[in-house]
């Protein structure tokens, strides 16, 4: 069965269509105008070492991967809403199904689900574990957003193992709530500003750090040794023996950083330690999981099995906010359930994401992902022969352009005017990197993009990259 396309009241101009060129005038009138009533991230003063690039236009119209600003301009998304719109934006089949099945279990919207036994709960968990492998093993808590299931799954370790220390992997975003905050080392995500307020039982290890590794050329190259220097050697012998530590905590493939999954010889090294010390290991699957790599989970691909995993962004099919940890059985039966989340798991976002799931299994998403995933591959490694794209990495439909003079000399300004230029021409695309190297610009595309949008947007990139 074939994937319709939605947008196509969006599309009469063909696309992208630029009616005045970018920023508009009525989009930077209805900005002006935000800034006074509104706070929120974009709105708000920006720090020199931020790595946010703010997006002056105001949204009129969203449909599938379009988005039409106030002025009439018609954009093609790269970014699917920083992966809350795996499936779309307002994709109609979604939307009708999860209200049909509402209606099948007589429970409408919000609900206090943390209070009520309620069936369409279990059948969605039901439905939901059964794409995690041994899924039998885990139950799902609920929450709203990736940063709560993630201080959900702290929280867990903490009390499960009865240690307080957590050995995070620097390079992962977890969140801007406390908790999450203090796991992460991103001094452009304001980690730095609230340290007075951080845990002093957070440590920090190098993460899958690929790119930049000095011990291998290649993620296929890994042998695990940077774990064992850096982790065995520093931090597990130095600053905290492992039988005070509760967690590891880190993206198997790192969304807010680097844009990289990590090899399966660093995930098995960390999960043997794990195993030998008796500690929780966490993986924050939030951005990655939920089919954008080309299979359900990001660690399916390695075959290394976490203690807790979490996810969000689409988990709710773009119909509703939705959030989960998946926790092991045997960790859960030796925790009291004293953590809650008010709205976690409305019947809405339950609805939502059963409704989600069958849209998966229905259009085969998960080879479709696969298959853009290989065009955009294809195309983009023939960059790699102009200046400044030193590489084009990444699985299924989670991809990074690292523009770099050389390994070394990450081209963050370069970045910038690519990203702007694209904008200039209707694609809207999202930064990337961390530290010194935010010189990546993602292609996070919706999985239900057009094949020939994708194709111009291609032809947009490598147009603006030539010039």
């Amino acid at each position: 069965m074939s994937l319709s396309d939605w947008s196509e009241d969006l599309q009469d101009n063909g696309v992208p269509f630029i009616k005045t060129t970018p920023p508009g005038p009525k989009s930077m009138e209805k900005i002006q105008e935000a800034k006074k009533y509104i706070t929120s991230y974009w709105t708000g003063k920006k720090k020199e070492s931020s790595d946010s690039w703010d997006l002056p236009l105001t949204v009129k119209r969203v449909a599938n991967s379009l988005i039409e600003d106030v002025d009439g301009n018609v954009y093609i998304d790269l970014n699917a809403g920083i992966s809350t719109a795996n499936f779309g934006y307002n994709n109609p089949e979604i939307w009708n199904r999860a209200q049909e099945i509402m209606k099948e279990y007589g429970v409408l919207g919000i609900f206090p689900s943390n209070d009520y036994n309620l069936p369409l709960m279990i059948d969605t968990s039901k439905k939901l574990l059964s794409t995690v492998p041994d899924g039998s093993q885990y139950r799902v808590h609920y929450a709203c957003d990736g940063t709560e299931a993630n201080e959900a799954a702290i929280k867990t370790a903490v009390s499960y193992t009865g240690r307080s220390c957590v050995i995070s992997f620097m390079g992962s975003f977890f969140g801007r709530t406390m908790g999450s905050l203090s796991c992460m080392a991103q001094k452009s995500r304001d980690a730095d500003t609230f340290r007075s307020l951080r845990s002093n039982n957070i440590y920090f290890a190098e993460g899958a750090n690929c790119p930049n590794c000095m011990f291998c050329d290649q993620p296929e190259d890994c042998n695990g040794y940077c774990i064992e220097k850096f982790l065995k050697d520093r931090v597990l012998t130095y600053q905290v023996s492992p039988e005070e530590v509760a967690a590891f905590i880190m993206e198997p493939y790192t969304t807010g950083g680097l844009m990289n999954p990590a090899p399966m010889e660093f995930l098995k090294s960390a999960r043997e330690i794990c195993d030998d010390n008796g500690i929780v290991l966490i993986f924050d699957e939030v951005q990655s999981g939920m089919g954008r790599s080309g299979k359900m989970w990001v660690h399916e691909h390695h075959q290394v099995m976490p203690d807790v995993f979490t996810s969000a962004k689409s988990l709710g099919g773009g119909v509703s906010p939705l959030s989960a940890a998946f926790i092991k059985d045997e960790i859960m039966e030796n925790v009291p359930a004293y953590h809650g989340s008010t709205y976690g798991g409305a019947p809405i976002s339950l609805a939502g994401n059963m409704a989600a799931l069958e849209y998966i299994d229905k259009y085969r998403l998960l080879e479709r992902v696969k298959k853009l995933g290989e065009v955009i591959k294809k195309r983009s490694n023939e960059w790699t022969e102009y200046m400044n794209v030193w590489q084009c990495r990444g699985w299924g439909l989670l991809k990074a352009i690292d523009f770099r003079d050389g390994k070394d000399k990450p081209m963050v300004d370069y970045k910038t005017q690519i990203q702007n230029e694209l904008f200039r021409q209707g694609i809207i695309t999202m930064s990337g990197g961390q530290g010194r190297y935010l010189s990546i610009l993602r292609l996070i595309p919706p999985f239900t993009i057009p094949d020939e949008q994708l194709d111009t947007t291609l032809d947009i990139f490598e147009g603006v990259i030539k010039k």
